[in-house]
């Protein structure tokens, strides 16, 4: 049965026929990409992905159709048939000559149209999904108006029905007008907490628990996350979306800062972690597991960093997820390089990390990087090892659903470039009650101190709060 005619839910108005979608390129407009997507309402869906340190800049806004999947457990089977079905729906090619940097073809960048989204984190329904409504086991959307800046240039497309294309464009040209003439300013951002120790004997209790689990073999390693939730001091609305991707941009510039809107809702963040991209018959991912605090120097960081690449600990869990990774490609059919015969240290603000770039290559095409995400994910960095029955434990010991926290989350066009990252080091944003709510997890092996895992934690839950004006987290939750 075709998706469009049921086979999972399609909630957008969308082609009434093969062949009738249409896009276009709008004139050169100067409206700045976050400034757009601070005009569009969230609740006509918005989706923002900012890479400083790769040049590049997408916003989608609007959805000229909105997917979900009609089974949580075969979502990414889903998400790639309905993207090549998306394909089939346009009456001419889906692409245009990517962006040119330095002189050559820049892979990993959209080439046309693109769907953009995530999806949860676990395969199975969880209980209190209240705070996740509208998430729900994932979400596809092709954005009526598609920004994107990379390598200096700075272009606008509109995707709609054919006979509403004309229609469409206007509306897109007016948003970018009043983006252009009312770019928003700064605004203040604090966070006010409860207690010093908010969950801190819960999520200690769920540690011992997994490290007993551990030591009867019923798995090497799980990942329990926590969350805290937060109020923005005053009441700065929509707004605080938007600053917050303007602040997190700024701060982590190595990371990915990505913005996903369902509703009123936005799950955003600053995550360093790639689960897959592809572009051009190449495939990457990043292995990133094993991790410790930055130092006050760089003498400092780097001795800690030399002694978490001596840590039997830290390289045991960080092969884990090397030999997860190439497994998986591997079984896909991506014909992989060797990887480095040791990680390197990626060092972000506040913590340190084991990595392992693994490349490979593969004949992508549209939907893809759904098929390579169904192979890779749940990951054991965000998981655990052996994955089912991490993910058992997890279902049973965490205090709720953590919804989209360590899902994938990114786009892809319909050519076969694409990136998914993992929803790390972030927050579910909910203006209406002026709160934010934090997630971060910790890797629990064989000889995991149950304190330290609990420090980890809290310093990866302050990549948020540490670009807020008065960073209150540390006061907030326990070091």
């Amino acid at each position: 049965m075709s998706l469009a005619a049921g086979e999972a839910p399609v909630d957008a108005p969308g082609p009434s026929a093969a062949g009738d979608l249409r896009w276009r390129e709008l004139p050169a407009a100067a409206a700045d990409p976050l400034a757009a997507f601070a005009a569009a309402p969230a609740s006509g869906g918005r989706f923002c992905w900012i890479q400083p340190e790769r040049d590049l800049a997408i916003v989608g806004l609007g959805a000229t159709l909105r997917w979900r999947p009609a089974s949580q457990e075969g979502r990414f089977a889903e998400a790639a048939r309905f993207c090549g079905e998306v394909a089939g729906w346009f009456d001419g090619p889906v692409a245009r000559p990517p962006v040119a940097r330095a002189g050559r073809a820049s892979g990993g960048l959209p080439a046309g149209p693109i769907l953009c989204g995530g999806f949860a984190f676990d395969s199975e329904p969880g209980g209190g999904q209240s705070r996740w409504s509208g998430f729900d086991a994932g979400m596809l959307v092709l954005p009526e108006l598609l920004g994107v800046a990379a390598g200096g240039e700075l272009r606008w497309l509109v995707t709609a029905p054919a006979e509403r294309l004309a229609e469409a464009s206007r509306r897109s040209l007016q948003l970018l007008r009043s983006a252009s003439e009312s770019d928003p300013r700064p605004c203040p951002l604090a966070l006010i907490g409860s207690s010093g120790t908010a969950g801190d004997d819960e999520y200690l209790a769920t540690i011992e628990a997994a490290l007993e689990r551990i030591r009867a073999g019923a798995f090497g390693k799980v990942v329990p996350a926590r969350q805290v939730t937060l109020r923005l001091a005053g009441a700065p609305g929509a707004a605080a979306a938007v600053e917050l991707l303007r602040r997190l941009a700024a701060g982590y510039p190595t990371a990915t800062t990505f913005a996903v809107s369902s509703g009123n809702r936005t799950l955003l963040g600053a995550t360093p972690e790639l689960l897959v991209r592809t572009g051009y018959g190449v495939v990457e991912a990043d292995a990133l597991a094993g991790s410790c605090a930055r130092g006050e120097s760089a003498a400092a960081d780097a001795a800690s960093a030399a002694a978490m690449l001596a840590n039997r600990k830290e390289r045991r869990e960080h092969e884990i997820v090397v030999h997860h990774l190439r497994r998986g490609l591997a079984a896909a059919g991506v014909s992989l390089d060797p990887p480095p015969a040791v990680p390197h240290v990626r060092s972000l603000p506040g913590i340190q990390h084991l990595c392992t770039p693994l490349r490979g290559r593969f004949g992508v095409a549209a939907g893809t990087i759904f098929e390579l995400a169904e192979a890779l994910h749940p990951t054991p960095a965000v998981a655990g090892q052996p994955v089912a029955a991490a993910l058992e434990f997890l279902r049973r010991h965490e205090p709720a659903s953590r919804g989209w926290f360590a899902g994938p989350v990114g786009w892809t066009d319909l050519n076969g470039n694409g990136e998914l990252c993992m929803a790390l080091r972030s927050g579910l944003l909910d203006p209406d009650s002026n709160e934010i709510s934090l997630f971060a997890g910790s890797g629990v092996v064989d000889g995991s101190d149950p304190v330290a895992e609990l420090r980890e934690t809290a310093a990866k839950l302050e990549a948020l709060p540490a670009v807020t004006d008065d960073a209150p987290l540390g006061r907030v939750l326990a070091q």
